[in-house]
């Protein structure tokens, strides 16, 4: 095979591999959408989650993304579950003061939201099915 009709061949490829990253990248978005365990309020949490594929000079890369800062909060936790391991408490006043349930709660500190990491754990749950539509594609 001459070399311009391989590297015609070998864009070709890459151009789809793109195409494909996208459709398993919205594909992790769908699954982690239906599957986040929290309850939601407005649903804004939820329908931020996003999955695609970005183009590189070499390949493809497949992600799924929080687009609301609170999905950060479910993936790391926060107060004595998160990071810092440190009930949450006010900076400036003498308590905090948030309605539940049309109900105001006022306390001086929480604990904080445990782990739900949506997404990561959507990513591990597909990590083979990836691995493999990738391996096939190749091959085809």
């Amino acid at each position: 095979m001459p070399l311009h009709s391989f590297k015609e061949k070998l864009d070709r490829k890459v151009a789809g591999l793109h195409a494909l990253g996208t459709h398993l990248g919205k594909e992790l978005e769908k699954d982690a959408k239906s599957t986040a365990s929290w309850t939601d309020r407005t649903g804004a949490t939820r329908a931020a989650i996003h999955g695609g594929a970005d183009k590189t000079d070499n390949g493809t890369i497949i992600y799924i993304a929080h687009g609301a800062k609170v999905g950060m909060y479910h993936e790391l936790g926060t107060g004595i579950y998160g990071p810092k391991k440190q009930p949450i408490v006010p900076k400036n006043k003498k308590a905090l003061k948030f309605e539940i349930g049309g109900k105001t709660i006022v306390v001086k500190s929480v604990k904080g939201i445990k782990v739900n990491p949506v997404l990561k754990n959507t990513a591990i749950k597909h990590k083979g099915e990836i691995e493999n539509a990738i391996r096939r594609y190749w091959e085809s």
